[in-house]
C-alpha cells in the first residue's frame, strides 16, 4: 500500500521538491522533503524511507556525497535513490550504476515517470 511508504525528496530548488511531492502525495505516498543532502542523510539515518528522489548539485552535502554517505545502509534495509539533474557530466552515470538501487533521471523530469519508477521498484499500483 502506497500509505504505509515514505518517499524522501531532496532538492535546493523549492518548484522542484513541491513538484515531486505533489505528485507522489496525490498517489498516496507519505513524502518527506529536504532542501539538501546533510537534512537528507540525516533523515535517511533516522527515518529510513522506502525511496529517496534528489538533486545532484546542492550546496554543503551535494546529492552525490549524501547518496555516497547513506549507500552502506540499503544492506540493512533497502531503498531506491532516483537521481535527478539538468546536467549529466561524464562519469556521472558511473558512480550511480556503482551504487544499489540507484537510478539516474535527467530534469526536465516527468512526474508520472517518477512516480511510475517509484511504484515499480516497491511493487505499488493504483489499485492499491
Amino acid at each position: 500500500m502506497r500509505a504505509h511508504k515514505t518517499i524522501l525528496v531532496v532538492d535546493d530548488d523549492l518548484h522542484i521538491r513541491r513538484a515531486a511531492e505533489l505528485k507522489l502525495k496525490a498517489a498516496g505516498y507519505h513524502v518527506i522533503t529536504a532542501r539538501d543532502g546533510r537534512e537528507g542523510v540525516e533523515i535517511i539515518r533516522a527515518r529510513r524511507p522506502d525511496a529517496v528522489i534528489t538533486d545532484i548539485n546542492m550546496p554543503d552535502v551535494n546529492g552525490r556525497a549524501m547518496c555516497e554517505m547513506t549507500d552502506d545502509l540499503k544492506a540493512k534495509t533497502s531503498f531506491l535513490t532516483v537521481v535527478l539533474t539538468a546536467r549529466i557530466m561524464p562519469g556521472e552515470d558511473e558512480w550511480i550504476a556503482r551504487l544499489h538501487d540507484t537510478v539516474l533521471m535527467e530534469k526536465p523530469f516527468s512526474p508520472r515517470r517518477l512516480l511510475e519508477l517509484v511504484d515499480e521498484y516497491l511493487g505499488t499500483t493504483d489499485a492499491e
